[in-house]
């Protein structure tokens, strides 16, 4: 087993490589023992392929399961998968369904996490921030779980329900969120109201308020350089041809900024509180 362990929950097939994928491929391949939790199933997600992937799904799920493997394999992660069915976005009938990661019961949600956390004994746990990102109703709900598992973990005695069986409860050194910084994205806003945009409105379904996505630049920890892992992190991306990640993806100035971007990933450290600024998830680990 590798002296380093990290355990990243995403809630789609994609996540793990449009967002972290930079990070994961670079603790990947400096020997960390890198695990990748994806929550749902992506059946909600809409077809939306490149230009130069294949031009219809066969089965939703059964594409983006594919599309993930593929993905894992090119970052070199270990790939598991929790399996609630994807929510679709804030609003939309895929919240109701009953086996939609929106109607799970936040106590069995934990109790999925709790028992990989148990399994793999990571000393840092990757999730998505409290926002979801862009407000994405699965991401919130993935970010809900990890702290709800967090706290039965530094105090047992309070959530004996939530701790599997033959779980001997492991806590983390770090728990991050992958983060977009405020001022990356005026540049962005700038340029769609420039071109005629709102980004009010911003996405394929036009349900995204560009203008709340984001943190404060003080509240980031870490500033990861991925440059040498870019491409790995692109080649994975394009693994995601039903999510427009094909070589087609991000092109004009719009791309530019985009590939600009993707010189550094950005996190949080939510736990231990108040942290200090640091270039890697792991330093001053032992």
């Amino acid at each position: 087993m590798s002296k380093y362990r990290l355990l990243g929950f995403f809630a789609h097939p994609d996540d793990e490589s449009f967002g972290s994928g930079g990070m994961l491929a670079k603790y990947a391949r400096e020997g960390v023992d890198v695990h990748v939790c994806i929550v749902t199933d992506g059946a909600a997600g809409s077809y939306a392929p490149d230009p130069n992937c294949p031009d219809a799904p066969r089965n939703m799920v059964a594409v983006r399961r594919e599309e993930l493997e593929c993905a894992c394999r090119v970052l070199g992660v270990q790939l598991h998968r929790l399996g609630y069915r994807d929510s679709g976005m804030e609003g939309s009938p895929e919240n109701h369904h009953p086996e939609s990661l929106y109607q799970a019961d936040l106590d069995d949600v934990a109790r999925d996490v709790l028992r990989l956390i148990c399994e793999i004994k990571p000393q840092v746990i990757v999730a998505h921030d409290p926002t979801g990102g862009y407000f994405h109703p699965d991401h919130i709900r993935v970010n809900h779980a990890v702290n709800r598992a967090w706290q039965a973990l530094t105090n047992p005695p309070a959530y004996p329900a939530l701790l599997p069986d033959n779980c001997t409860p492991w806590l983390p050194d770090r728990l991050y969120y992958g983060v977009l910084p405020r001022s990356s994205l005026r540049w962005m806003l700038l340029f769609m109201r420039l071109t005629g945009k709102d980004p009010r409105h911003f996405g394929r379904n036009g349900d995204i308020d560009m203008t709340q996505v984001g943190v404060p630049d003080d509240k980031i920890n870490v500033r990861l350089d991925i440059r040498a892992y870019r491409t790995i992190k692109q080649d994975a991306g394009a693994c995601h041809c039903s999510q427009g990640g094909g070589p087609g993806r991000a092109r004009g100035i719009l791309g530019l900024l985009f590939r600009q971007a993707q010189r550094y990933e950005l996190y949080m450290q939510a736990y231990p509180p108040n942290g200090r600024k640091h270039a890697d998830l792991f330093a001053g680990l032992r």
